[in-house]
This record gives C-alpha cells, structure tokens and sequence, in this order.
C-alpha cells in the first residue's frame, strides 16, 4: 500500500462539511421544487449542482495552482495510470460483473423473470452521466477525503468503515427528490433502501483496494467507480436481484479483508 506522505496536512473535518454543505443545500432546495408542478427542470439543475460537492470542497482543500504539497500531490495522482495494470483491471471487472452475473441467475432460479438478462434500454443513455458522477465524486473521495482520513486513522478498515457511512450519509437528500433513482427505490419500499445503504460498505472496501492498489490513482478510482455504476444499469434486473447481488458484493468484501489482512489492518 502507498503509504501517504507525512508533509501532506489534511483537514478531514473541515472537507466532510464543505462537502455536505455545498451537496445538501441545493439537494435540499431541490427535494422542495421537485414536487411543485412544471419545476422539474430546475430541480434536475440543482440536483445536478449537488453533484459538485466533492470535487468542489476538494479544490477549497487542495487550492490549485498553490503550489502546496497538497495540489503536487494531487496533481501527480490526476493522471497517473502507474499501478493500473492489465490483471488489476481484469480483477476489478470480475469482481463487479461476475457477482452481477451470478445474483441474476440466481434471481431467476427463484422465479424472478429470465427477461433481466436482457440489456437496458437505459444502459447507454446513462453512460455520460454516469461518468460525470464518478468523475465529481471521486476528484473528492479519493482525490482528498479518503487520504484525509487515513491521516486520522492509519489502519484501511476503519477509515473503510467511516467513509462508507459517511458516503452513505451523503446520498440522504436524493431520497427526497422526485425523480431521483434514490426516490424510486423510496416509493418501492424499504427493504431496498435499506439495501442501497448495505451495499456502499463492500462498495467501499473494493474501492479502497484498488485505490491503493494501483497507487493512489484518481483515474483508476473513476474507472472503478463508473464501472460500479454501469453494471447496475447493464441489465434490466428486478429489486430483488440487486439485493443479492449486494449480498454476494458483501460477501466477497468480507474476504477480502480476511485474505489482505495485511493491507487493511496494518498501519
């Protein structure tokens, strides 16, 4: 594991407020407007705005152009594809689409429609937007929140443990706003939003190890992350399916913190 540079000084207090601060206010703003007659494309802009939280707390944390540790650390990490290797990538995809893949057939096999193996219509319509979303987040998750906990807690699995409830925390206004994927699984029932904030811990746990993994690369967490995004959209699977399938993810999380020990419990 790259181990982060002790003239790097970071504020996680202070980054985790910009972010709730500038993502929430017009989320807020935005789960009110929704609901009115004819204000849906305002609250799709402000849903939007949202978006920029990370990546805008991110550059009031790191401020570009300083010349600070911080901005050349953050710089370096932009483009870097140094620890991006054929296998790693193999495993990142195998880790997200074969559990996919398993959770649908098992879907099946308990009566669930064979129809779910059929590609989404809205698969490529998503691809921009999905892009830009991990783009955003992870310019702040990876590209300063994650590392500025670390410089609290040395040890992986806690730091996993609370950014994953603080990442889960972050997407609570979505739920409100009409429209949303967040307010779709709200009006489908409670078991599924209760799913959809299981399934960030594994989520964050892969995340994590192949962050560091492939040596802090900002480009490789974006690339996790829209893939992430992606499989959820690649087939038309029913709520059930989703939530095996963040059984499964969960499952495999756990065994990878049993197998690379090492890496997420040693300083």
């Amino acid at each position: 594991m790259a181990n982060l540079s002790h003239t790097l000084r970071y504020s996680p207090l202070r980054f985790f407020g910009l972010v709730f601060g500038l993502s929430w206010l017009p989320w807020m703003a935005a789960a009110y407007i929704s609901h009115l007659p004819d204000e849906q494309p305002l609250a799709i802009t402000l849903a939007l705005a949202g978006l920029l939280g990370p990546a805008v707390a991110a550059g009031i944390m790191i401020r570009p152009g300083t010349g600070s540790r911080l901005w050349q650390d953050f710089r370096k990490r932009l483009f870097s594809l140094a620890g991006v290797t054929p296998g790693r990538l193999l495993v990142m995809f195998g880790l997200i689409l074969i559990p996919l893949a398993i959770a649908t057939w098992l879907s099946v096999r308990m009566g669930q429609s064979a129809a779910q193996f059929a590609v989404s219509s809205g698969f490529l319509p998503m691809l921009p937007l999905a892009l830009i979303a991990a783009l955003l987040e992870e310019l702040g998750w990876r590209g300063y929140g994650v590392d500025s906990l670390r410089s609290v807690w040395r040890m992986l699995l806690p730091v996993t443990l609370v950014f994953s409830g603080l990442w889960a925390l972050w997407h609570l206004p979505l739920f409100f706003i009409q429209g949303t994927y967040q307010h779709q699984l709200w009006q489908t029932g409670g078991i599924y939003v209760a799913n959809f904030f299981i399934s960030i811990f594994p989520a964050s746990v892969m995340a994590n190890w192949f962050y560091y993994r492939c040596q802090r690369s900002i480009p490789a967490a974006v690339l996790f992350h829209f893939t992430l995004v992606m499989a959820a959209e690649l087939l038309q699977i029913a709520p059930l399916t989703k939530c095996i399938w963040s059984a499964i993810l969960f499952l495999i999380a756990a065994l990878l913190i049993a197998i690379e020990q090492d890496f997420f419990c040693k300083e």
